[in-house]
C-alpha cells in the first residue's frame, strides 16, 4: 500500500505499477498529467499501472484542472485498471488538513473512502 500528498500522490499513483508489488495506492491532489520538470505522469504511464487506486482531489485546486483529473480517469478505464477518483467542490490543494475546518466534511468523506478503499484491497 502507498498513499501520499501532492508530489507524493503523485508518486503513489505511479508506485501501482506491478513492478513495486502494491495491493493498492492512494493519493491525495497528485498532478496526474505532465507537470514541471518531472514530464508524463500517471495519466501517460496509465497503461504500466495495475494496482487499484483511489485519487482524491480539490474542484478549487488551480494547478490540477478538472480535465485533467477527468483525462486520468478515461486513462485508467481504457488501460483497465480499478480505480475510484474524487473532486471536492470548492476544496483547496492541501484540503485533507486539520487546519482547513471549512472543508471539515470533504475531510470526513476522503477519510472513509480511504478506510473503505483499504478494508477492499
Amino acid at each position: 500500500m502507498a498513499l501520499g500528498f501532492c508530489m507524493g500522490g503523485r508518486n503513489a499513483f505511479l508506485a501501482s505499477a506491478p513492478r513495486f508489488g502494491f495491493a493498492g495506492v492512494i493519493g491525495f491532489y497528485g498532478v496526474p498529467g505532465v507537470a514541471g520538470p518531472y514530464g508524463p505522469g500517471p495519466t501517460q504511464q496509465a497503461d504500466e499501472l495495475s494496482a487499484p487506486i483511489l485519487g482524491l482531489f480539490g474542484g478549487a485546486d488551480a494547478g490540477i484542472p478538472a480535465e485533467q483529473v477527468t483525462e486520468f480517469g478515461a486513462a485508467l478505464t481504457a488501460a483497465g485498471v480499478r480505480h475510484e477518483l474524487v473532486t471536492y467542490p470548492g476544496a483547496p490543494h492541501g484540503f485533507f488538513d486539520a487546519g482547513y475546518g471549512e472543508h471539515r466534511a470533504a475531510c470526513e468523506d476522503a477519510w472513509k473512502r480511504v478506510t473503505g478503499f483499504l478494508a477492499g484491497l
